[in-house]
């Protein structure tokens, strides 16, 4: 083949990389270490965000206490060493040893729900396509864990404090070797047993294997004090709903089937609705089923051209490439505008999701000219709360500084204040 001719074959589809990379600012980089901050705005600030965005999500993702590893090195991750949630009251449901996961809450079935806007109530559970029930699992820094452990009053989270939130989709015998590689899988981890807590009527505790479905991720930093707040789901949750260089993967096109969507079901609502009795939250008193209808989840609003832009040009990186990390992609960011005072008061004035000031470093910023909402939720993390106003900041904000927190945004981390 001719030198003339391999040019003619290469050249087009470098350009065509260059045109999806072009509105990141930075290169994208896969490194054991996150951002320490947002670089200076630009008019259009979402390639900045989406560029932290994602060195969070990798550095956090990277294997934990393995000098010289890559990204898609098996083992623990660095965010599960991170203090879970229930080590604030000192609780342990699985009693597991200090190096085992557990993801179960010392509130029975707590961790099978999703969160509310309505402070100190829990919302639905969510059922994936093999019949199990969803967990989640909250972790924090020791920034972040210190000051909500030692505080005893509301005052903010420090700079480099980081909340991490995990949904976790359970694996069952039936799925093969081929599903669990599409996947990060926490093997052997430490989960509520259904059948076995119903019979007992009391927590039991199984261990299972786990695959990572979506990873919410909050970063306080110097000049973003309310945080950044980026949220990832795995490829094959639900179908694509975007179109052009918006489009999301589709699982599909790799013979892969979505975990939380029947394609020959309908596409425009999230059922069970919200209000049946197989979508109420979970407890004691209303325990999960052991044969749970599983749910219809679609994507209400497409992801930003902008962050599939950031998806695609962080996907070509050889470390992320040949990894699991390459079926997960960011689905929105958020950040404050106006940081100050720091203070239960404060949302932060959050955006994307608010209207902006008129006086404002906000009133610059890109927006979409056609007016179409973009995703600000996560399908598998706010199933029922996809539609504007939802979205990561406007839902930790009303709950946190419903309990008279700075706006940390920890659901149940500790008692409300008086």
């Amino acid at each position: 083949m001719t030198s003339a001719r391999i040019q003619d074959m290469w050249f087009p589809m470098l350009a065509a990389l260059l045109a999806l990379a072009a509105p990141v600012l930075a290169a994208p980089l896969a490194s054991p270490d996150r951002l320490a901050d947002v670089a200076d705005l630009d008019a259009d600030p979402f390639p900045a965000f989406d560029d932290f965005a994602w060195r969070a999500f990798l550095a956090l993702n990277w294997p934990a206490a393995a000098p010289g590893a890559r990204v898609g090195d098996p083992g623990p991750r660095v965010w599960e060493t991170f203090s879970p949630r229930d080590a604030l009251a000192g609780a342990n449901p699985c009693n597991a040893g200090h190096n085992e996961k557990s993801v179960s809450s010392a509130i029975p079935y707590a961790e099978f729900n999703q969160t509310s806007f309505d402070p100190g109530k829990p919302d639905s559970p969510l059922v994936a396509r093999n019949a199990t029930y969803v967990r989640y699992e909250t972790r924090f820094n020791a920034a972040a864990f210190d000051a909500l452990r030692t505080t005893p009053g509301p005052a903010p989270l420090p700079d480099g404090a980081i909340a991490v939130k995990a949904a976790w989709r359970l694996l069952t015998s039936a799925e093969s070797p081929a599903v669990r590689a599409r996947y990060f899988v926490a093997n052997g981890a430490w989960v509520s047993d259904v059948a076995a807590s119903r019979a007992a009527g009391h927590i039991v505790c199984a261990r299972a294997d786990l695959a990572l479905v979506g990873l919410h991720i909050v970063v306080r930093t110097k000049t973003q004090p309310q945080g950044v707040w980026a949220t990832f789901e795995h490829v094959d949750n639900v179908p694509p709903v975007g179109l052009g260089d918006a489009r999301e993967p589709d699982a599909r096109d790799e013979g892969a089937s979505f975990a939380f969507n029947n394609p020959g079901d309908q596409q425009i609502e999230i059922s069970p609705p919200r209000g049946w009795a197989a979508t109420a939250p979970l407890s004691a008193d209303n325990p999960p089923r052991l044969n749970p209808t599983s749910n219809q989840v679609v994507r209400k609003h497409p992801i930003r051209r902008e962050i599939m832009a950031a998806n695609r040009a962080y996907w070509a990186l050889p470390e992320v490439a040949g990894s699991v990390w390459r079926r997960y992609m960011l689905t929105s960011v958020q950040w404050p505008t106006v940081i100050a005072p720091r203070g239960p008061e404060n949302d932060g004035r959050y955006f994307p999701g608010l209207k902006v000031e008129p006086n404002s470093k906000a009133a610059t910023y890109k927006v979409d000219e056609d007016g179409v909402p973009r995703n600000l939720a996560n399908s598998v993390m706010e199933t029922y709360g996809q539609d504007p106003p939802a979205s990561c900041m406007a839902c930790h904000h009303a709950v946190s500084n419903a309990r008279g927190y700075d706006f940390v945004g920890i659901f149940g981390a500790a008692p409300a204040r008086n």
